[in-house]
């Protein structure tokens, strides 16, 4: 059985603490444990950050959805808007050792998702484009 939930909020660096919570909610009800949770609520945060600051280029004017699938086996998370895309094939991770020597500040966002979520992809419909980040569920996660 398929659980759905959205939620909408303006391309506003302010609500992100609201996505950050309502995520850490959502795997409470999709059974992940705290730790977990956190870290996922961490990934939707970068990702909301790179949307407003990549797609939208901070224009509070514009919409950011979130929508949360609950399923035996996974939580899905999709970030969407209609600004900017970016696909799977402009996404390059840097070179940490490289990375390490030359500080730089940012870039990271996307490591970070990978590291935390089982997969991390971007896609479109029509105009509506997407950042999918995938959890299994399972012991491993569980309360």
């Amino acid at each position: 059985m398929k659980q759905f939930f959205n939620v909408e909020f303006a391309a506003d660096t302010i609500f992100l603490k609201l996505a950050t919570d309502v995520t850490i909610s959502m795997c409470r009800l999709a059974e992940f444990d705290d730790s977990t949770a956190r870290d996922i609520s961490l990934a939707v945060d970068e990702a909301v950050t790179n949307t407003i600051k990549h797609a939208y280029h901070f224009d509070k004017k514009r919409r950011v959805t979130l929508q949360f699938t609950i399923t035996e086996t996974e939580l899905t998370i999709d970030i969407r808007h209609n600004g900017d895309p970016i696909s799977n094939t402009e996404i390059h991770l840097p070179d940490m050792e490289k990375y390490m020597k030359q500080y730089q500040k940012g870039g990271l966002g996307i490591v970070l998702m990978t590291r935390i979520m089982d997969s991390v992809a971007y896609g479109s419909v029509a105009n509506i484009h997407y950042c999918r980040l995938v959890m299994k569920r399972g012991p491993r996660h569980a309360n």
